[in-house]
């Protein structure tokens, strides 16, 4: 496709609007599209980064765990910030090694630090069953540890509840 400002070039930047609920499409070489402000790329790494550095405190204001951004994942070797410039992890620890540093960042992006992906629709409600007695469990655990004993006692017999359905089927 030729470019649709200087009708010479090839057309490498593609652009899309929307005015008024009408998709306006424009083509453009790279020379058009740097003559007139609208080459102004955003990559996924761009994105990533600002997700990473939302909520996070300023490189000034660091103190306790965000400080030490030179900590290294002890499997490969890479920095945290060689982490945040890449965005991609070298290895599957990574994970761990950089966890007190992107807990916070997933927990504002996802609304909580575990995934909770589809459950399959056949079978579906054993799996159900299961997560939800790890999870009461775990919360039941909590409440006893702050001392919260009446919400534990609903904990604990909303467990039973759920052990004594799951030995019926």
């Amino acid at each position: 496709m030729i470019c649709e400002r200087c009708h010479k070039n090839e057309a490498t930047v593609h652009t899309v609007q929307i005015i008024n609920g009408e998709k306006i499409e424009h083509y453009y070489c790279q020379n058009c599209a740097n003559e007139t402000g609208i080459d102004n790329p955003i990559s996924f790494q761009d994105i990533f980064q600002g997700l990473l550095n939302f909520g996070m405190p300023k490189q000034g204001e660091m103190n306790g765990v965000y400080r030490n951004s030179s900590a290294k994942c002890p499997n490969c070797g890479m920095s945290y910030d060689d982490f945040r410039r890449g965005g991609k992890f070298g290895c599957s620890e990574c994970y761990e090694a950089f966890e007190p540093y992107i807990m916070g960042s997933l927990k504002s992006i996802h609304g909580d630090n575990s995934h909770r992906g589809k459950v399959p629709k056949r079978n579906g409600g054993d799996f159900l069953r299961k997560h939800e007695l790890e999870e009461l469990k775990r919360k039941l655990v909590d409440a006893i540890s702050k001392e919260e004993f009446e919400e534990a006692a609903v904990l604990r017999d909303r467990i039973k509840e759920l052990e004594g359905d799951g030995k019926h089927e």
